[in-house]
Parts: C-alpha cells; sequence; structure tokens
C-alpha cells in the first residue's frame, strides 16, 4: 500500500506537570544530560544533543504530575491551516495557542482524541547552543565535550495506552484521516490486536498505542530519547545505578525490541513518575513507498508475552492527563 502524504513532518514535544521542578531537572539535566534551553518561572525547556527545535520536553511545576498535551510539527504552515479545518469537519472542538504560550512555539491549535491531548503547530524557534556548548560541527547542534552524563541525542517516539474500542478508534483516525502509515502490529493468539506502531517519518515508530483492558483509563506510556549504541544503555544503566535510579524494565537493565527492532531502557523521574525510554541502535529505516505492516503473532516472539521484545519490559501502568 503505498504510503500518503500526512499532514504531520515529525514527532515535536512532550510537556509534562511535575510538582518539584529542581528535583525533576535534576533528573533530566544532571543525570539523564538533558540541556535546559531556558527556565521561564515555573516551567523549563528541555532538548536532547542533536534536537534543533526550542525543545522537546518542557517541564512545569504545577503541584501534580501528569501529561499535559504531546506535539507535532506540520509540513508546512498551510498544512496546519488545512488541518485546523480537517478537524472542525469532523466535529472536532479545536483550541487555539497563541504564539509564546510555549516559549519557542508559534501559533498551534490543540484537540482532544480518545482521550490524548494532541497539538499541531509549524512556527519554531531552534536556538543555536549557547557558544561555549555548541559543536565546531556545523550539522550538529551541542558538542559531544560538553554531555553531561547520559545526554540523549533526539527525541525518537511516544507511546500511549488505550482502553478497548479506543485503541481500535485511535488507530483508525492515525491511519485514514492523519495517514499515520502503521509499520508493525502485535496480535495475541485470539487474533486480537493489542499493540500498534505508526510512523509519518522513516524511524519505526514516532507513536504507537497499546490496548488496554476497557475499564483502564487512557494514559501515557512514555517518551523516548534515541541513543547511539547498547554500550550508551549500559553506560546508562551504571550511570542510574549510580544515583539510586531504578530501572523500569523487568530485566533490571538493557533490553532488546523484537518489534521495532532497537535496544531500549526505561527509568522515570522520581518527581514528576514520568516514564522515559532510552532506545538504542539503529533499529531499522523505512524508506518503502509500498510498505505493508509487519504482522506480530504470539509464535512470532516464543509464546504469550504482555510486551513486544525479549529480555522484560515495563509494567504498563501510564501517567494521566492534567
Amino acid at each position: 500500500m503505498k504510503r500518503r502524504q500526512s499532514p504531520v513532518a515529525k514527532l515535536g514535544h512532550v510537556a509534562a506537570h511535575t510538582p518539584d521542578l529542581d528535583e525533576s531537572l535534576w533528573f533530566f539535566n544532571e543525570v539523564m544530560g538533558f540541556q535546559i534551553t531556558e527556565r521561564d518561572g515555573d516551567t523549563a525547556y528541555l532538548r536532547g544533543m542533536r534536537d534543533w527545535e526550542h525543545h522537546t520536553l518542557s517541564l512545569t511545576e504545577s503541584g501534580q504530575t501528569g501529561i499535559d498535551h504531546f506535539a507535532f510539527r506540520t509540513e508546512s504552515e498551510e498544512a496546519l491551516h488545512d488541518l485546523e479545518a480537517q478537524l472542525k469537519d469532523e466535529g472536532e472542538e479545536v483550541t487555539h495557542v497563541e504564539a509564546g504560550t510555549e516559549n519557542g512555539i508559534g501559533d498551534a491549535i490543540r484537540v482532544n482524541k480518545f482521550g490524548h491531548e494532541y497539538e499541531f503547530y509549524w512556527d519554531v524557534e531552534k536556538p543555536r547552543a549557547p557558544e561555549e556548548k555548541r559543536s565546531g560541527l556545523l550539522n550538529r547542534n551541542y558538542s559531544e565535550s560538553v554531555a553531561n552524563r547520559i545526554a540523549p541525542r533526539r527525541i525518537d517516539h511516544i507511546h500511549v495506552n488505550d482502553p478497548g474500542q479506543k485503541a481500535f478508534d485511535h488507530d483508525e483516525w492515525l491511519r485514514e484521516k492523519m495517514h499515520f502509515q502503521l509499520n508493525e502490529r502485535y496480535t495475541d493468539k485470539d487474533g486480537e490486536h493489542w499493540g500498534f506502531w505508526y510512523a509519518v517519518t522513516p524511524l519505526p515508530h514516532d507513536i504507537a498505542i497499546h490496548r488496554e483492558a476497557p475499564d483502564d483509563p487512557t494514559q501515557f506510556h512514555h517518551v523516548a530519547y534515541h541513543l547511539d549504541s547498547l554500550q550508551d544503555l549500559w553506560t546508562a544503566a551504571d550511570i542510574c545505578s549510580e544515583h539510586g535510579i531504578e530501572i523500569n524494565n523487568r530485566s533490571n537493565g538493557p533490553a532488546m525490541h523484537a518489534i521495532t527492532r532497537a535496544d531500549c531502557m526505561y527509568v522515570k523521574d522520581p518527581a514528576s513518575n514520568l516514564r522515559l525510554e532510552l532506545f538504542a541502535g539503529p533499529g531499522y529505516l523505512n524508506f518503502e513507498p509500498d510498505w505493508e505492516p509487519i504482522e506480530w503473532q504470539e509464535e512470532s516472539l516464543g509464546g504469550p508475552t504482555n510486551h513486544q521484545w525479549h529480555g522484560g519490559g515495563p509494567t504498563w501502568d501510564g501517567i494521566d492527563y492534567v
């Protein structure tokens, strides 16, 4: 099936709440090595070493935990306007977000879909790293010599939890209305789909859905950032151990995905409870214009599993939306 043009270009950022911004910055900046673009009052804006946009993660001290929204950048300003018109035609309540409401982000729109707060934007600032941290290589932002600790390279994907029928409705909307490409899917022995992996870029996935029981809440499961290699993951595991941060994999260390084919490790910010996946290695890049979704069965993974890889993964408790 030929890939259709999506109005969406890429995953942009995740905005989260925290009861203690300083404690969250200890985790994300001092231990993980995210770079702080700026701190404005109760909000800090962060990004990876090779992220170009103003931020790919924001943290706001609000006295609570939870996700405010996640955001995708559109292909163009026109695509943003067309998407707004499309959403309104579909009967959605679209909220306008004025430029500057989030530092570095221009005019945006938000819509709640299946319990998830989506934001779409086009205009964005791309500030260079401070001169003392700037790479001498023009195709990088921060110098590797100033890398602090784990130093995630760039935002990679997000993963959400949908209960029952919402997962199937969300799946249909992403494929049929937003023209995301379904790259991989998991089916249990009863023929029920429970996992979906979608992309608008050549990455294995930009967003994924985990289907939960019908009575479970809609939640945000994790945001993932890319590292270069498996060795980076082992180094990250050592650093987490040094700081008393629990590794959230059942294997208590780095693992490997079968679906999406990459090495991984999960940790949580103790303050915000936001789960971070460190997603390492090349995985695969998909440039095929006629890609057919890979269909995984229980037998493909060696039997019943509640996750998509060998070696263990996190529990599927997520974090609520605020």
